[in-house]
């Protein structure tokens, strides 16, 4: 009972209605909890670790201290100047804080979903779907960490002629994911940079398994797109975009859409107690460019936005 329980049940953190950014036509994004990369410049940090996680948005915070007295695990004091400092490595996430927070200055990230109340969602959106080509796409986090909760969905979504999708970062164990890389629609693998030994200074891990695991997709599964988040001067030199048009080439990939760096998981970073860093967009010129080299090449530049 309980190994069934885990299979139809998991942790996730967003459920994103109307987007129309992660494929084609009007989706659903569900964001999944969980995933082994630490990108420095994560759009979703939150995503991370897989379990709840409470954000504090200290900007928010007007310092009224209820969150002190309710708190079980005191996670919650002042500093010097009277205003609240949570500790996050404290807190046990009962989210007390949240329900007496008069400005909305906390928010619980992860809420456990079984595949009965995600369906149930994806059906009320099954006209949209309908109507505009669109479908699911499951995200993160990696949701590819969630072998048997992602096959028991996209099971139910083909039952019901619902579009798959999933956008991932690359590192999990393909060989347990074969069945599900094979039924999904589309699938979206990120790749950051080509050089292994900067691939690890950047994102924690070395790119070895992400590449093999692309490249095992690309065999079983024809439309896959590669993204590439923009940053600049971490992954926008020459010699990485041609070391990415060779693998490219090598393996039949012929998709990519170019993402540049943007710094909404700046602020997640500090909410969470971290201490992010910053980085720069490439612009005009410069992504032009990039997609000159990726065009000339006979490889597809595409957006969703």
């Amino acid at each position: 009972m309980k190994e069934l329980l885990m299979k139809q049940c998991d942790y996730i953190f967003q459920m994103q209605r109307l987007s129309v950014n992660d494929g084609e036509g009007i989706r659903t994004t569900i964001f999944l909890k969980g995933c082994r990369l630490r990108c420095r410049w994560c759009a979703n940090p939150e995503s991370w670790r897989d379990v709840p996680q409470v954000m504090f948005f200290a900007h928010k915070c007007i310092s009224c201290g209820k969150c002190i007295t309710v708190c079980p695990s005191l996670a919650n004091n002042t500093d010097s100047a009277g205003r609240i400092f949570f500790h996050n490595e404290k807190c046990k996430t009962c989210g007390h804080c949240l329900q007496v927070c008069p400005v909305n200055a906390r928010q619980m990230m992860g809420t456990y979903f079984s595949a009965d109340e995600v369906m149930d969602q994806l059906k009320k959106d099954m006209i949209f779907f309908d109507e505009s080509g669109g479908g699911v796409t499951f995200s993160g986090g990696e949701p590819f960490l969630h072998t048997a909760y992602l096959r028991a969905l996209i099971k139910r979504c083909g039952q019901l002629g619902i579009s798959t999708a999933a956008e991932s970062c690359g590192y999990f164990d393909a060989e347990a994911c074969k069945d599900i890389i094979a039924a999904m629609d589309m699938i979206f693998f990120d790749i950051k940079m080509m050089n292994s030994i900067r691939h690890k200074k950047y994102t924690g891990i070395g790119n070895e398994e992400i590449l093999h695991n692309i490249a095992a997709a690309a065999q079983i599964n024809d439309n896959i797109v590669i993204r590439v988040p923009l940053i600049k001067n971490i992954n926008t030199d020459k010699q990485n975009f041609a070391a990415m048009i060779d693998f490219l080439r090598e393996n039949s990939l012929n998709k990519v859409e170019l993402l540049p760096y943007h710094i909404l998981g700046y602020e997640k970073m500090r909410a969470l107690g971290m201490s992010p860093e910053k980085y720069s967009t490439p612009v005009g010129a410069e992504i032009e460019e990039l997609e000159y080299l990726l065009k000339s090449n006979d490889i597809e530049v595409v957006s969703y936005k």
